[in-house]
This record gives C-alpha cells, structure tokens and sequence, in this order.
C-alpha cells in the first residue's frame, strides 16, 4: 500500500501483514523490501498499471494477476509479464475491477466493502462522544483533500444549524490538521454540535458512522468508510464518475451502482444517496471549472441547502 493508508487495514481479519511503499522510497529500501517479499506468495494481484507494483508483483510471487490498459506499448511488457491481466473497462467501478480480477483467479467473491470494527472500538466511540450515544445524532465529515471537492462553508453550517433545531445532535470529523478549521466552521451552532478530529481511528470512524442516524460527507474516504459500515449516507458529488468512485453500498450483488448522472441530480441505492448537479457536464471528470485542483466546481458549490437537507430528512424518516 501507500504510505499513510497502512493504518485502513489495521486489525482487519482479511490482512495479516501490511507492507508500505512511497513515492520518496530510497531504492536501497525499495531493494530490501523486495528481498523480503521474495517468493512470499503464491499469487500477486496488481489493481494499478504503474512499474513499482508490477515489479514487486514479479518478485513476491510467480503469477501475476493483474489490470492493465489493453493499448499502449508502455504496458506491453507488462501485458506479458502477467499470467493473467484483464483490461480496465470504460466507467467500471473499481470495487467492481477488484472483483473481477478475483474472480477470474477463482477466488471466493464476498461483495461487501467495509472494515470491521471490535467492541473496544466501540466503547471509544461512545466514550468520546459528548452525550449519550443513544442519542440521536447526524455525522458530517465537511472536509475533501482537494477544492473542487468542498461544499461552501456557509451551507455547511446553515445544514447544522437545520439539524439541531430539529433536535439532532451533530458530531463533525476532520483530519488531525484539520481541526482549527473545524472548529471555525461549527463556532456559534451551540453545544448540540461537537468536533472529533483526530480522535479516532479508521475502525471507530466506520463504527461511529454507523451508530449515527445520518451520515453526511463528500467524495472523500471518509464517505466510502460509512458506506462500508452500512450507515444510512448523503454523499455531496462534483465532477467525479459516480460510476467509478461512487461509495459501494455494503452488501452490493451487481456490477454497477451507479449511473454517470440522473435527470433530477439524485441517485439512491440502499442506504446511499449520491446527490450531483444537475448541469450537462456533470460528470466531467475534471480537477474544478479551472482544471486544477484548487478551483472550485459549479455543479458542488451551487448545490443548495434544501436538497441536501430534503434527503437526510428522508433517510431519517426512513431510520425512524
């Protein structure tokens, strides 16, 4: 894995050792950990066509199954280095790759994506939360690593304010450095709103997701983990392909959840609502209206107020 996303598979009964790569990784470490994956495995599975994972593919196991565009003379190579490659396919989800790749290996497919928490987990959860946790209560996690991912302050905190006038306790996570900033947006809403940033970890954010009676995020992790857990979830989309990067509901049979865009910008699929613009561009696909990451996008920023709102009233009447 990448470094910094070892700790998502923390505890999992699925991983028993995690090793870590980086794109900084000095080739003398590069070189030792190839040693010490050396003919580990019975069989590599590379989900990315880029050189470092298909080289320590071909040192950790003697076959190698893998996704690899089907053009491009860049990947010949690694087109017959493979055992077995499968193309990537036009708007497929990734969850739906991975499974298929697996598959193809005659691997037992289990179409559920989310992590396991433990009853200690759980307790720290309830332990950290400033209330009862038989309370009612909404999670919000209002922060994107990037721009043209973020909804506007200002109807972040006008959707809270709707929550707790309704008696709906709210709980806003963020990243460790993103806690000054958290603290700014709910500042005034009262004490019905409280911030957990960089308490918890991966485990206890599903668990709290799920002990909560709405979950309401952006195309970040955080989202994916909620629907994993199979909380009841908002997810605010921009540009992104619903049809690749949507949140995979947590018990899904079928090959596609999503569709690239809906007439009226709301797609549900069980617990999950995906709410979009409603602009013809959508999903564009691109970094924000300025093309780069830091700009925003019209199709989430001009999201309004009462169409998110309209739909976590839904999932909690739906709760209830």
């Amino acid at each position: 894995m990448a470094s910094g996303t070892e700790s998502l598979l923390e505890e999992q009964p699925f991983a028993r050792q995690v090793h870590t790569v980086s794109a900084d990784m000095p080739w003398r470490a590069q070189w030792s950990l190839g040693m010490r994956l050396r003919r580990q495995y019975d069989a590599a599975f590379v989900l990315t066509a880029s050189d470092r994972p298909m080289a320590l593919a071909r040192i950790a196991a003697p076959e190698i199954h893998a996704l690899i565009p089907a053009n491009g003379w860049q990947y010949a190579w690694k087109r017959r280095l493979a055992r077995r490659w499968i193309p990537y396919e036009t708007a497929e989800h990734m969850v739906w790759r991975a499974m298929r790749l697996a598959g193809g290996a005659n691997l037992p497919l289990v179409p559920r994506a989310g992590l396991e928490w433990t009853n200690e987990d759980e307790s720290a959860v309830r332990a950290a939360l400033p209330w009862d946790a038989d309370a009612p209560f909404a999670h919000v996690h209002p922060f994107a690593r990037w721009r043209y991912k973020w909804w506007p302050r200002e109807r972040w905190r006008e959707l809270m304010q709707r929550m707790t006038d309704t008696g709906l306790r709210v709980v806003v996570t963020a990243a460790p450095g993103e806690r000054e900033a958290a603290e700014a947006l709910v500042e005034g809403l009262g004490d019905g709103v409280r911030v957990l940033a960089g308490r918890l970890n991966w485990r206890q954010l599903a668990c709290l997701s799920r002990l909560a009676r709405v979950y309401v995020g952006l195309d970040t992790a955080n989202t994916h983990l909620a629907a994993g857990a199979g909380a009841r979830v908002v997810a605010l989309y921009g540009p992104t392909d619903p049809r690749i990067w949507g949140p995979w509901p947590v018990v899904f049979g079928g090959a596609a959840p999503w569709r690239a865009s809906a007439p009226d910008g709301i797609q549900r699929q069980r617990r999950i609502s995906l709410l979009q613009g409603a602009q013809a561009c959508v999903p564009c696909q691109l970094e924000g209206c300025e093309r780069r990451p830091d700009s925003d996008a019209e199709c989430l920023s001009g999201m309004s107020v009462d169409r998110v709102w309209n739909e976590v009233l839904r999932h909690l009447e739906a709760r209830a």
